[in-house]
């Protein structure tokens, strides 16, 4: 297992473009519904690039024998009051390798790249009974609360939302 924060996702598009279709087929509750096209994947990932470049999104990738199999988002508050927090964002892991401790690897790989820029406070919503819930909790994360009928699935039904957050300790360490 490789983890790895970057400064672009140009050489990982393909990979990150897999992944992305990978989750949303397999269900996860990441903002999409299924079918989710190439095209879209390659556009959303060309956004969160764009992001990246303005400093607003840092990522953290997980890699098996030389292809991304996972990959997690700290989206940046660009509030001035906010500036000690973050939110984690699209944690996901290929179908074929969940099971391996590759989620648990990326949430605290984020939370030392969290760290290592100074944030303080971390937050996280994920659908409720996730295995996102279990590894959170696992990590020390706090339960704020749910929110009913937060999302829907491509049928039409709804699932609610849990809601965590954990306070970290800023480090002059750097995360590469």
């Amino acid at each position: 297992m490789d983890l790895f924060k970057v400064d672009t996702l140009t050489p990982y598009l393909n990979d990150l473009v897999a992944l992305l279709i990978d989750a949303v087929d397999n269900g996860a509750a990441i903002g999409f519904l299924p079918p989710l096209s190439e095209q879209e994947a390659i556009d959303y990932w060309q956004s969160i690039n764009d992001e990246m470049q303005q400093n607003a999104r840092q990522i953290v990738l997980v890699r098996e024998q030389e292809t991304v199999v996972g990959a997690i988002q700290l989206e940046l508050s660009a509030k001035a009051n906010a500036l000690h927090r973050a939110g984690i964002e699209k944690w996901m892991v290929r179908s074929d390798y969940q099971g391996q401790g590759l989620g648990k690897a990326l949430l605290q790989g984020a939370e030392k790249v969290a760290a290592s820029l100074n944030t303080e406070l971390l937050t996280c919503d994920t659908r409720v009974g996730d295995l996102a819930e279990t590894i959170l909790s696992q990590q020390a994360w706090q339960k704020v609360g749910e929110v009913p009928q937060y999302s829907r699935t491509v049928m039409g039904t709804y699932y609610d939302c849990a809601i965590y957050y954990k306070s970290i300790e800023p480090t002059q360490d750097l995360y590469v």
